[in-house]
């Protein structure tokens, strides 16, 4: 093949290329070798059937039919005339997500600073619409930019949970390239001291970046310490949520203003 190819659609990436197939989305990696491949084939449209030497089937999305076609060309002509009967045993799945460890206080907290407002905003407004008739339209208009302010505060919130343990306790090693995903961002691999690989993902460009991770909870890292640009970055996410806040609350606040 003179250039690998790739498959895009319904969220993840498959790439055909000298060593196997590679399945990417945001949760896991697939690898699967030519050797265990039996056969691929499409029924006409554009999902792609990647048959294994044990029968299982692999299915991909296309994106069209004409990739898929192709696709299903260039993987045919690639397989070896001796397949490995092992199939779905040689086929390598490996985990992205970073498992999370249970339910902290401060993931309660969270889901009820947003929950309980949602509940309460939602009586607010079927108690306008039945007192106040069509001034309710004012409150659902409120209803956006007010729980998008609310929701870019919890990202605040998150980066300052990340980042203060980070900066207390953490262990910084030198990561190591796994792959790009299709939206620009890297998938990067590092090892902690106890031995165990993660991942993590980055809009980090180089290769070998620096990150540093919490040895209380080795799956969470950053390769963004940089604490100037984590102050900008908090501060204009706070501020921009704040401002939506402020703007949804009038809104909301109007039919009981006017009265």
């Amino acid at each position: 093949m003179v250039s690998p190819q790739i498959l895009r659609g319904d969220g993840a990436e498959t790439v055909l290329d000298a060593d196997g197939i590679r399945t990417v989305n945001r949760a896991s990696r697939t690898e699967i070798p030519f050797a265990v491949v039996q056969e691929a084939r499409t029924a006409g449209g554009r999902e792609v059937e990647i048959v294994l030497t044990d029968g299982a089937v692999h299915r991909v999305d296309g994106g069209n039919a004409t990739a898929a076609t192709a696709f299903v060309t260039a993987l045919t002509a690639a397989l070896p005339e001796q397949r490995d009967p092992g199939g779905s045993a040689r086929v390598t799945v490996t985990s992205l997500e970073q498992p999370r460890d249970g339910w902290r206080l401060t993931d309660y907290v969270l889901l009820t600073v947003l929950g309980a407002p949602a509940l309460t905003y939602l009586g607010y407004a079927i108690w306008t619409g039945v007192t106040r008739g069509s001034d309710v339209i004012v409150v659902i208009v409120g209803a956006f930019p007010l729980f998008s302010g609310l929701l870019m505060l919890l990202f605040v919130a998150d980066d300052v949970r990340l980042q203060l343990p980070l900066r207390k306790r953490g262990i910084t090693v030198v990561a190591r390239l796994d792959f790009r995903a299709k939206d620009g961002a890297a998938w990067y691999k590092y090892t902690d001291a106890d031995g165990v690989e993660h991942h993590h993902r980055s809009t980090f460009r180089g290769p070998r970046p620096p990150i540093t991770y919490d040895p209380q909870r080795p799956g969470w890292a950053s390769t963004d310490l940089v604490w100037g640009r984590v102050l900008f970055k908090i501060y204009a996410r706070g501020a921009g949520g704040l401002l939506l806040v402020l703007a949804g609350g009038a809104l909301a606040l109007a039919p009981l203003l006017s009265s």
